[in-house]
Parts: C-alpha cells; structure tokens; sequence
C-alpha cells in the first residue's frame, strides 16, 4: 500500500480507504544533530472499513480503536492496569456506591466550546435509551448504575438513571452495590461524552467531518468512506 494514496494532514485523523490513519509523532526525546523527517507522521491501517463512528451505535475493534483516538472518557486504563485520569482529574467515593467525578478545569470539544458534566448525563442516558438501540445498552445496568438494567429493558426512563451533574464540573453517579471494577469499566468507549446539540441538528449525520467535534488528541478531518 502506497501512502501516497493519502491526503496527509497534520495533527488530525484522516480516515480514507481502510480506514487508514494518519496522525502525527508523538514527541520524543530526539538526540542531538539526528536528522528528522519534514513530516513525522504515522500510518496506520486499522483493517476493514467501520461501519459508523457513533460510540453508541458500534462494538468491534474497527471503530472503537478510530472512537478512541477520536474521543475521551473520564478515565482510561494503563497497559500496565492502572486508572489513568482523562476528562476526570480526579475523583472520590462514598461507600463504593456514590462516586464523585471532577472534571479538568478548560476541558473543551474540538471547537472549543466547553465540555461538561451535564454532556456526560445525556450521553449516558441516550447509550441506555431502548430508541437508540445501542449494542451497549446494558453495559451501565452491568456497572450497578443504579436503574441502568431497568432503561435498558423498557422499564423506566432514561433520565432516572443513577448519574446527575453537581455543576457543570462534577459529576455523580451512584451504584445499586459496590462494584470493584467500576473505574475500569468508566475506560470504555462507549461511555465518552457527545454532543448533544450536535446530534440532535445532524442526527445520524453527526459523525461525518464537516459537523463532528470531539474530545480526544484528533479531529476526524476526512473519511473516504463516506
């Protein structure tokens, strides 16, 4: 495969093709008089084309590797396995039932526009919703947030489940019993803020790059697929 079959873009992820990214070096410690490349960038083929980049509408590997590039989480987990701060800088616990998220100070979408706890709730409350449909629909039920089972099932509403927004910098979420792998289960993709105004202007268009923001390293800048 020839790279020049892509449209390169610094410090975005370009998707064309399979799926291919091309996203820019992560800085390094670089000795000195060592001749760099004018364009330090990586290429990666991430194998078959995705079928969606909504983090609520898709399960494989082939977009939740592009939805975490894209998108972050209130935390994520180390290789070595440890709890990791992203959106969240840090965070307490009651009883292991009532968690306490602090979202970093400045967090924004890639527009710059503020992210906030409030974004989280509704992101929470549209993956359990029965009209969205998602393949992830019980996975909160499957945390111990409290109702999340019962959403899923077309039991209760989705605003009745166990997470409000303190302000728009904290967010809490309570658990039916205490469950020792919730942190690493907040680590999933699918859990990642959206945008709420966002989707409910463009729909099911929303992930395409000219109406997309986002809230990882990289913006979708192009996606050949579409």
């Amino acid at each position: 495969m020839k790279t020049q079959k892509y449209n390169h873009i610094t410090r975005v992820l370009v998707a064309v093709g399979l799926f291919s990214m091309v996203i820019p070096a992560l800085a390094a410690q670089v000795p000195p008089g060592t001749a760099l490349a004018e364009k330090q960038e990586l290429v990666r083929n991430n194998g078959s084309e995705p079928s969606s980049l909504d983090p609520h509408k898709v399960e494989s590997d082939v977009e939740n590797n592009i939805i975490s590039d894209l998108f972050e989480g209130l935390v994520s987990v180390s290789p070595a396995g440890e709890i990791e701060p992203r959106l969240a800088e840090k965070w307490e616990n009651k009883d292991n039932t009532v968690w306490t998220f602090h979202l970093r100070p400045g967090v924004t979408w890639s527009d710059g526009t503020a992210i906030t706890a409030q974004d989280i709730v509704w992101s929470w409350q549209r993956l359990v919703s029965p009209l969205t449909a998602s393949p992830y629909a019980s996975y909160p039920g499957n945390m111990h947030i409290v109702n999340g089972a019962e959403i899923a099932q077309g039991q209760k509403a989705p605003e009745t489940l166990g997470v409000k927004a303190v302000d728009d910098a904290t967010l809490e979420v309570t658990l039916t019993q205490p469950n020792a792998a919730f942190l690493a289960m907040l680590a999933h993709p699918s859990l990642v803020p959206l945008d709420k105004v966002l989707i409910s202007r463009y729909g099911d268009k929303w992930t395409k790059p000219e109406h997309i923001v986002t809230s990882g390293p990289y913006k979708l800048s192009q996606w050949g697929g579409e």
